[in-house]
């Protein structure tokens, strides 16, 4: 049976970064490598996705320290700078499977730091990047003060890929446009609108590390919401929870489907989360439900802003 005859089969890697960026670097090709070795019954899975700020500890005083040059898009991987992206573009390539690289501390110019994640095709091709639009400022009494502008610029442009000619080698017969957002730009609605309304998209991938304190809270509130406000999928990949000292992470790398509903969630700990994606549900939520054609333009719009791909 082909790809086409079936859904979408993903698989997110919920893994823990360490002090030890080479460390962090084997364990995610360790990882990467078992998701391309599926259990019986399961098929390879044909998109693969990394957590945010996989390859480095979640510190914002941390991140200039594990920051990686990342190219434009369009450049090959498998040579690149970035240690990091080089490794993924390698496994890419060797599996032919393309790969939500998660996030990782960019060096950009003039010494700035951006919280960025790529895509890459199958065949180690840089195809977009998105640098991280809303930082992750927060202080929660009681819980997590966590300040990511201390270290880290903002992005500034939304970051779609079309899904026209099978970029990401779906072989599904309409393959989706994905949105790429970076965990606390989840939060803002208005983002993942615009990705569905103006550009199109079924699936929004979202790499992340809500923690002990917002994750109990919001992590599946705000996922499934997201999922039913554009009527996409979802695919939210968070770091596992250390076993220590260290960034609390929530874990529960989740899967939601157009109708909200969670179709697989990790546990708190370092797993690898397959899925299938049934696409079709798209339209029939769409179509159920049509939101899109109801809208008020004549009371309330959104604006267009600057666009990556």
């Amino acid at each position: 049976m082909s790809v086409a005859d079936m859904g979408l089969p993903v698989a997110l890697v919920q893994l823990c970064a360490t002090e030890d960026a080479e460390l962090n670097r084997r364990q995610a090709e360790v990882w990467l490598e078992r998701a391309m070795q599926p259990a019986p019954g399961r098929v390879k899975p044909r998109l693969v996705m990394l957590p945010e700020v996989w390859n480095a500890p979640y510190a914002a005083d941390r991140f200039e320290a594990y920051a990686e040059p990342i190219p434009q898009p369009g450049a090959n991987l498998v040579e690149s700078p970035s240690p990091s992206l080089a490794l993924v573009a390698r496994i890419a390539r060797r599996h032919g499977v393309a790969v939500i690289a998660g996030s990782i501390p960019e060096q950009g110019s003039h010494g700035r730091i951006y919280n960025t994640a790529t895509l890459i095709n199958p065949q180690g091709v840089l195809l977009a990047k998105h640098r991280k639009l809303h930082l992750f400022d927060v202080d929660v009494p009681g819980g997590i003060c966590f300040r990511e502008s201390d270290s880290l610029t903002a992005g500034h442009a939304l970051t779609v890929l079309s899904g026209s000619g099978d970029p990401l080698g779906t072989g599904v017969e309409e393959p989706p446009a994905l949105g790429l957002l970076i965990c606390y730009d989840i939060r803002f609605p208005e983002l993942a609108l615009l990705m569905q309304q103006r550009h199109g998209c079924s699936l929004l991938a979202v790499p992340a590390a809500f923690n002990t304190t917002t994750g109990p809270r919001h992590w599946h509130l705000v996922m499934r919401a997201r999922a039913v406000d554009t009527q996409c999928f979802v695919m939210a990949c968070s770091s596992a929870r250390p076993a220590g000292d260290g960034y609390p992470s929530y874990g529960h790398s989740l899967v939601v489907d157009p109708w909200g509903t969670v179709i697989a969630e990790a546990g708190e700990g370092e797993q690898l989360l397959d899925a299938e994606l049934d696409l079709s549900q798209v339209g029939l939520a769409r179509r159920a439900i049509p939101t899109s054609l109801q809208r008020r333009g004549d009371v309330y719009r959104l604006s267009e802003m600057k666009l990556t791909s």
